[in-house]
């Protein structure tokens, strides 16, 4: 019996590494590190939660037409310890945000700073 628990238990704690294992990824699978954009838009919407704070905003290309970005910053315990809030960045905020381009076309950016509209510049690298 005590061969059956101990087996178990080895086999939940290897599943539960594999899933974390798999659940994070890399930068590289994601975004350009050669190439970066800077976009200013409206706020739409805010994910202040793991595995990485998302602001959805919305810009207007020079043709008229409105686009979606997802962009993409650190966790909030690493924005958090930067001065970072849940309310630094709301909905219908404007900012401009300059960051590394998705692979394939993707509407994503992985975020390097952004500009509030009163010309705060926050990062999230520790310069």
């Amino acid at each position: 019996m005590k061969s059956i628990a101990r087996n178990m238990t080895l086999l939940t704690v290897a599943l539960l590494l594999a899933t974390a294992a798999n659940a994070h990824h890399s930068f590289a699978a994601e975004f350009l590190a050669d190439e970066t954009a800077t976009f200013h838009g409206v706020v739409t919407e805010v994910w202040f939660k793991n595995p990485h704070v998302r602001y959805y905003i919305e810009i207007t290309k020079e043709d008229g037409n409105k686009e979606t970005w997802d962009i993409r910053a650190s966790s909030p315990t690493l924005l958090v310890r930067k001065g970072w809030t849940r309310d630094t960045i709301k909905e219908g905020d404007e900012i401009t945000v300059t960051g590394f381009l998705g692979r394939d076309d993707r509407k994503i950016l992985s975020v390097q700073t952004i500009e509030l509209a009163d010309g705060t510049i926050l990062g999230q690298s520790s310069y």
